[in-house]
């Protein structure tokens, strides 16, 4: 297990080094958004405050502060010119102190603010402050003014960098599941000469992936559908490939699909701390429990000869498709996930030994394909309607109806959304 520690710790430090240093120039404290604005004090009249903005008509603000150059307030042009101009507004108001129609509790916070904090400060305003802006200080004296429109671009900016940050770690989470996936590729491809694997996460990365490994037994195979979707769902995929890769290989000693499985649900439950501990208490086990995940899976291993198979699935079915239609089957798997809190810790899957007439064709897929809605009712493709498909289609070769069955979900799902990852796997064996 030493050696699987050590491939999570140099995945985290690769995904971490294509990070660094790739930062876009944001905003980072408030001072950054602050430009230098003439201000009035407190003193001020209202006739003068009217004077001030007619010589600077490209203040649509202005700060008010108080003889300690603490800023007390803000006077928005557009309003104040709107109040004055009422009838006998000069008359009344005219020689009386400027904070008559002064915003009073303006936005003030140090130049060294972070952006992140002014953007949430600027939220719980509300949405005079895009109008007005804020007032910078230092020490608690007027420094200078952000506008709302420098806010604006500030938040964009900050989203921005956020964003391609997460694009950034998708891509190369999708590297780095390709190139598991690719190994797989080409023992499947050295070992059959008729078979067809389609694989299509719904979004960049996905949760479902597959694994094949030619051993002296046979061709091992594995067909996973990991918990969640995207980023989630493909790190538990490449703990899923780095363990399986780690426990079959190349002259080891034959591990048959249920032992794997039995190991795999091991490794993921002490991987995310999910091991079922019945020593303790509930509150404890209820506060350790940080997370349910798993996933369903069905393996296989392929006899040299082709004649048989020995087949293992937890939630995942396999189907058999022969040329007498009465002898095809849907080989359940067992109703027990992998990795989850509720399955225990030594459970045992389940290991069928499955004879394989000449012509017959091995399917599996995941159920992002038997429960994607469609068709004109708009209800799920789902498993016995495949299975007819599938005897429909019996006499084409493997690659034929891989080809023959991207037509078929296509045409299912029509104008409904994609629901889950995807994968495929057909071979004649």
């Amino acid at each position: 297990m030493a050696k699987m520690e050590q491939l999570h710790a140099m995945l985290a430090r690769s995904l971490a080094s294509t990070l660094e240093d790739r930062s876009i120039d944001i905003v980072n404290q408030a001072r950054d958004l602050l430009h230098e604005r003439p201000v009035v004090q407190l003193d001020t009249t209202n006739e003068e405050v009217r004077v001030f903005l007619a010589g600077h008509p490209d203040l649509e603000v202005v700060a008010v502060v108080n003889e300690q150059n603490r800023p007390i307030g803000l006077i928005n042009r557009f309003i104040f010119a709107e109040a004055y101009a009422h009838p006998f507004a000069r008359e009344v108001y005219g020689k009386r102190s400027c904070i008559a129609w002064m915003d009073k509790d303006p936005l003030v916070l140090d130049e060294e603010t972070g952006i992140e904090a002014l953007i949430k400060a600027a939220l719980a305003k509300g949405p005079r402050v895009l109008k007005d802006g804020f007032i910078g200080t230092r020490d608690g004296r007027y420094i200078g003014q952000g506008t709302g429109f420098a806010l604006m671009k500030a938040m964009e900016a900050l989203e921005t960098e956020r964003s391609r940050q997460v694009m950034e770690s998708i891509e190369y989470a999708s590297t780095i599941q390709r190139s598991h996936l690719r190994t797989s590729n080409l023992h499947l491809a050295e070992t059959l000469k008729d078979y067809a694997l389609h694989w299509a996460p719904r979004d960049v990365v996905g949760g479902d992936c597959y694994f094949f490994r030619r051993t002296q037994a046979g061709l091992f195979g594995a067909i996973v559908d990991c918990t969640g979707h995207g980023v989630p769902g493909a790190f538990m995929s490449l703990i899923t490939l780095s363990f399986l890769g780690f426990l079959i290989g190349d002259g080891q000693e034959r591990v048959g699909p249920g032992q794997a499985l039995t190991l795999l649900n091991q490794h993921i439950k002490a991987v995310l701390s999910q091991a079922q501990a019945p020593e303790m208490e509930a509150w404890e086990a209820d506060s350790l429990r940080v997370s349910d995940d798993g996933l369903d899976a069905a393996c296989f291993l392929l006899a040299p000869d082709g004649t048989r198979l020995v087949f293992a699935g937890a939630r995942m079915p396999m189907f058999l498709v022969n040329e007498d239609p009465e002898e095809s089957r849907i080989i359940e798997a067992e109703r027990m996930g992998v990795g989850y809190v509720g399955t225990p810790d030594d459970h045992l899957w389940l290991e069928q030994d499955v004879s394989l007439p000449c012509g017959s064709r091995v399917v599996i897929p995941t159920d992002g394909i038997t429960d994607q809605v469609g068709g004109p009712n708009g209800l799920s493709l789902g498993r016995r309607r495949l299975m007819e498909w599938l005897i429909g289609t019996r006499t084409l070769s493997a690659e034929a109806i891989g080809q023959r069955f991207l037509d078929l979900l296509g045409a299912w799902q029509g104008e409904q959304v994609r629901r889950d990852d995807a994968t495929f796997l057909v071979f004649t064996p």
